[in-house]
């Protein structure tokens, strides 16, 4: 059987929360492995669909479409009964970037979004040709107006950069000769859709990669992931280091990341079997990756939704997103969103602090947690740890101990403000913010 604490520690990083309910069915199957396995099939996921009103672009109420986008895929990742595919969905995000207020459209940047949830776990190389002719990335890296005699390097840049290969695996004249080979591969306004257009195409000969040939755009995607076994290995290297640390810890010894990218490559670039690789890993189950992350403000978000069973619309998400350093469909730039120390900052603290607040109250409604009066002070810490599915550390539970005693000793009797305090103070605690517990 399973160990409880590795299970625990898998769905925390697949699934955002170790819900009781999963922590017990994936227990009950005979190894780790078959968890794996369980936690990467989305069968019960069915067949997840963009919500009807957010399909067509409405000219006339656009931000309250971008306002219902943002919570309805917030609230996705909550509740989908295999939520890797939505935590997938966000790493696609912050990989293949595309920024909300540059597009500007609801249509263009659902249909990414979809892009992303539908091939989550699929063909990379698949993947990546097919947002490099997406309407959100071409208006967003200039390639919808990518023509001849004024090739514009933007899409060119990011594919070898930041979505293939990385910083010091490709030479600036590749860049400048990709941009070429893109020409043409252009946006049409009218129809807003992609459209090649060749009279906007070079034709010309052109040498990437050391190869002088009349190369087209979609041909350099494969030669990096199909054609040519070193550039291959590099994007395959690239993309498993990336994804081990969104997943586990960052910086990890290089015989992990070539082991995962020897299994990418043999597996023909197949993400799934990708993740299938990192999470069987003995190394993903070390306290370096228990204790290697801090949650993002959207995964710290949707571990209060599934706690709470509150809706990101209702504690009013969008509000705080931009003081916590994170809003989805908005990442800060073409690079997309840092890990850990990068959310450590007082404002994005202080932003998480303000919607624990506003939760509070919200739980506080109607008398709730009023329960907490009858108990002593250390039941009632252990009482809202448990509600937060946490395992406090004995510094942590004692620092809320002396600080609830300390509240309802000030309260001269009424704990109504202590109690308010120690559901907002759980929400803070390390344990709630590094994921972990």
């Amino acid at each position: 059987m399973p160990v409880q604490a590795e299970i625990e520690h898998l769905l925390r990083r697949t699934e955002f929360v170790a819900r009781p309910a999963r922590v017990a069915e994936l227990m009950a199957l005979p190894t780790l492995a078959d968890a794996v396995n369980n936690v990467l099939d989305f069968t019960p996921n069915a067949n997840p669909q963009l919500r009807a009103d957010l399909v067509t672009h409405n000219n006339n109420d656009s931000f309250n479409q971008r306002l219902a986008a943002f919570h309805w895929w917030i609230d996705m990742m909550a509740t989908r009964p295999r939520p890797l595919q939505e935590k997938m969905t966000l790493f696609w995000h912050g990989h293949f970037v595309s920024e909300w207020d540059v597009v500007g459209r609801t249509d263009q940047m659902m249909a990414q979004n979809q892009l992303f949830r539908n091939m989550a776990v699929g063909d990379f190389r698949a993947l990546t040709h097919a947002m490099s002719l997406q309407p959100a990335m071409l208006v967003y890296l200039s390639n919808g107006v990518n023509v001849k005699g004024s090739p514009n390097q933007n899409f060119a840049r990011e594919l070898l950069e930041l979505f293939t290969l990385g910083i010091g695996n490709y030479l600036e004249d590749d860049v400048a000769e990709t941009a070429r080979a893109w020409t043409g591969h252009n946006y049409n306004g009218n129809t807003r859709l992609y459209e090649f257009r060749s009279n906007n195409h070079d034709y010309g000969d052109k040498t990437i990669f050391g190869a002088r040939r009349n190369w087209d755009g979609p041909e350099v995607i494969d030669e990096i992931l199909l054609n040519h076994a070193g550039l291959r290995m590099i994007s395959a290297r690239f993309i498993a280091r990336k994804l081990w640390e969104y997943f586990a810890y960052l910086d990890p010894a290089q015989n992990i990341v070539d082991d995962l990218a020897a299994v990418f490559v043999a597996n023909n670039l197949s993400v799934l079997e990708l993740l299938r690789a990192l999470f069987n890993r003995a190394e993903f189950y070390t306290p370096t990756a228990v204790q290697g992350l801090v949650r993002t403000p959207t995964e710290w978000v949707v571990a209060i939704l599934v706690q709470t069973g509150l809706s990101s619309a209702t504690i009013k998400v969008w509000d705080y997103g931009e003081s916590m350093g994170q809003r989805v469909f908005d990442p800060p730039n073409v690079a997309g969103w840092k890990a850990n120390g990068y959310w450590m900052t007082t404002s994005a603290l202080s932003g998480r602090a303000n919607l624990a607040k506003k939760v509070a109250s919200l739980m506080r409604l109607n008398g709730g947690f009023d329960n907490l009066i009858t108990m002593s002070v250390s039941q009632s810490v252990d009482f809202v740890a448990n509600y937060f599915g946490l395992v406090l550390s004995n510094i942590s539970r004692q620092s809320m101990i002396d600080a609830h005693q300390a509240e309802r000793v000030a309260g001269n009797g009424s704990n109504s403000k202590a109690i308010t305090n120690l559901l907002v103070m759980m929400m803070l605690t390390a344990e709630m913010n590094v994921v972990s517990a």
